[in-house]
């Protein structure tokens, strides 16, 4: 048994959503004509994708980390914002020039110098400041062009100067919690054969099993969305991560 996981946050964000493929009466007659709108997972060891065949990206691994477990959110309000920011900028004059010196680094230098370069080249200023609205999640070659944005700008930025570094886009994730000083936080959340690396937009790059800060409530990525809790010593069951917070304050 599961217990619920920030309920307060996935009532408000989460909706009930299932995808399906819509399947023709002829391919139903003529089960050995392919479908054309058959999924086709995509790796490295993927066939040719044909014309007209449906794609989903490669899924990317469960964001266990700050010491949570986390589970599959399904549809959320922020996976449209995610969509947004991380199909655009590309191509960037401003982006490709910070990923050009990380281009040939390992994963983890690669954070290393994005996070430096990142933090040297956009200061935080809130999003009335720069947008006039309360909240917007602006792409990454906005936030540079103007030099200033707040934690999710900062880490759209971070996100995807790596993407065009080289960064394995399915294992980089957009964290949204609580900062044990802050408040309501988000920050990019990385993961490497060392491990989940947190980049924060004030306290640096740390190892996510490091950080005792930053509480994970949901997480982005590549295609899902994900809810946070911490398993209950002794028991099976999973206690909200928020409100472990909660009760340690």
């Amino acid at each position: 048994m599961i217990r619920a996981i920030g309920a307060a946050v996935i009532g408000a964000s989460l909706a009930a959503a299932t995808p399906a493929f819509a399947t023709s009466a002829e391919a139903a007659a003529n089960p050995s004509r392919p479908d054309p709108l058959r999924p086709l997972i995509l790796d490295r060891s993927a066939q040719p994708v044909r014309q007209n065949t449906a794609l989903i990206l490669a899924r990317p691994a469960s964001p266990d980390a700050f010491g949570t477990v986390a589970l599959n959110a399904g549809v959320t309000m922020y996976d449209a914002r995610f969509r947004r920011v991380a199909s655009t900028d590309a191509r960037d004059p401003l982006v490709m020039r910070l990923a050009a010196g990380a281009a040939n680094l390992d994963p983890v230098a690669k954070l290393r110098l994005v996070q430096q370069e990142i933090s040297e080249s956009v200061h935080w200023s809130h999003d009335l400041d720069n947008m006039g609205v309360a909240d917007f999640w602006a792409n990454a070659g906005e936030t540079l062009r103007r030099g200033t944005g707040d934690a999710e700008d900062i880490a759209i930025a971070k996100m995807q100067v790596l993407k065009a570094a080289g960064f394995d886009p399915k294992d980089l994730y957009i964290s949204i919690g609580r900062h044990s000083s802050r408040g309501a936080h988000i920050l990019l959340l990385a993961r490497t054969a060392s491990g989940f690396f947190a980049l924060d937009d004030k306290d640096g790059m740390i190892p996510a099993a490091q950080d005792t800060k930053f509480t994970p409530i949901m997480t982005i990525g590549q295609g899902m969305s994900w809810v946070h809790g911490r398993r209950i010593s002794g028991n099976p069951r999973l206690a909200s991560a928020a409100a472990r917070t909660t009760r340690a304050k």
